[in-house]
């Protein structure tokens, strides 16, 4: 038997449980510290700020450009985890984003902090989260939707922590020593990522012989199995890896095949406009509001998260009412809490929006893998999540700067609204969608609902 025929012949062996549990572990607690990290940085900000004496637009750049590039980052993670494996990536992309915490600490300019932790810490940083999530998917087949709910709710957990942590190192240490201590933090990531060994392979059934390539579908784009890995990393190199990786991230063609695709690709594309408005500009509210201890609230947030992921992955899971249809309502939920931000001028019900708004940002995250397998079908799943997260990634590189310069010409309460505004375009379409695939109108040939009575 040829060395090319025996690696066509071991497949991904998803064993939902064993080691997978130490994966799950591992991961949980990369999304802790990485997002932990990352949905707190707006503590920092106006410290930020003051130092720079820049403006707000300029200074949510920051913000912009690291959430941006780390959803575009998909294809460069796809690329990377297929020529070098996971482990390696996770490692690396944490070394590189612990540099880049110290580096901007360093920095005597605005634009140097924009680069190092803009730019190259977003890049990084999806290197290290969105690799973790591959991992567990290639771990988890039948019980993905609650492994990847427990994974996602590190990221809850982490945003509380850290938000509470974030202030008080701010306050006792001053915004640059903070950017060292998180980046030391940051840095752990690498010895977790040591613990991501490779999912185990099996003999490939034979109702598969046909197909060259047996993929795993993730939320950043397919991984190749590993055996296949090795044979394209010696006939390609790198160069082809490069040219791959470019022609993913320019490869949109599936939008005009599916206005189901289409639809929903741009209610994220405005909902991810709208996203991390709360995230930059509830600090700024709660001083305007006297209210002194504005880090609990964005912690609220991330601790809601914690049974929101849980839970809509669950129903997601068990399908009593269908994935797109939960993304609907969340982005109902949503909208509802962000219209009505600007009534809220206490302390109790700043905290009312924060499990509001957590529960339902909680869902949306939670929902996204299942509902792009019923509006697309496996076989272009892994298209499909890598336009998601473009369009999701050029959000939020607009709407924190189109939010600061809301904020400078009108007020802080504006630039919620214009959050609720995103959201409610975003709604638009994802209603659309929901109507178009409640008819059969934008289901695939793949598509089965597990429960034929779901809603």
């Amino acid at each position: 038997m040829s060395g090319k025929s025996t690696r066509q012949e071991r497949v991904p062996a998803p064993p939902d449980g064993g080691y997978g549990w130490g994966v799950l572990i591992a991961s949980f607690f990369i999304g802790f510290i990485i997002d932990g990290c990352m949905y707190s940085f707006g503590i920092v900000l106006p410290d930020i700020k003051d130092n720079f004496k820049e403006t707000q637009e300029k200074i949510n750049l920051l913000s912009s450009l690291n959430t941006g590039f780390l959803f575009c980052s998909g294809p460069i993670v796809a690329g990377l985890t297929n020529q070098l494996g996971i482990r390696p990536v996770v490692m690396g992309g944490a070394i590189v984003t612990a540099l880049c915490y110290v580096v901007s600490s360093y920095s005597p300019s605005i634009y140097l902090v924009m680069l190092s932790y803009g730019v190259i810490g977003g890049i990084s940083t999806g290197c290290t989260y969105i690799s973790s999530l591959i991992i567990v998917a290639q771990y988890f087949d039948r019980l993905q939707g609650v492994a990847t709910g427990v994974t996602m709710a590190g990221s809850g957990v982490g945003a509380y922590a850290f938000a509470k942590f974030s202030q008080i190192l701010i306050e006792s240490f001053g915004w640059k020593e903070t950017l060292i201590i998180l980046g030391s933090i940051i840095l752990q990531c690498c010895l977790l990522g040591a613990l991501l060994r490779p999912v185990p392979t099996k003999p490939k059934p034979k109702i598969y012989e046909q197909n060259l390539v047996e993929e795993v579908h993730t939320f950043s784009g397919s991984v190749l199995s590993i055996n296949e890995v090795r044979h394209i990393q010696k006939k390609n190199g790198t160069g082809s890896l490069i040219i791959g990786i470019l022609k993913e991230m320019g490869n949109v063609s599936l939008l005009g095949k599916n206005i189901g695709l289409l639809f929903i690709t741009l209610s994220n594309f405005f909902i991810f406009s709208g996203y991390f408005i709360p995230f930059l500009f509830i600090p700024i509210r709660a001083k305007q509001l006297d209210i002194a201890d504005s880090s609990f609230i964005l912690g609220l947030i991330g601790l809601v998260n914690i049974p929101s992921r849980l839970g809509f992955g669950f129903l997601a899971d068990a399908r009593f009412i269908s994935p797109i249809n939960l993304n609907t309502l969340c982005v109902i939920m949503a909208c509802g809490s962000l219209w009505s931000y600007s009534f809220l001028n206490t302390y109790n019900l700043q905290l009312l929006f924060a499990v509001w708004f957590g529960t339902a940002i909680g869902g949306l995250n939670c929902v996204t893998t299942p509902y792009l397998k019923d509006i697309v079908g496996m076989e272009n799943f892994s298209n499909a999540m890598g336009i998601i997260n473009l369009f999701r990634g050029v959000g939020c590189f607009l709407g924190p700067f189109l939010g600061g310069i809301i904020s400078e010409k009108f007020s802080v309460v504006a630039s919620f609204v214009y959050s609720a505004t995103m959201f409610s375009f975003g709604l638009i379409f994802a209603f659309l969608v929901s109507f178009g695939i409640r008819f059969g109108l934008f289901r695939t040939a793949s598509y089965k609902a597990a429960n034929t009575n779901e809603i």
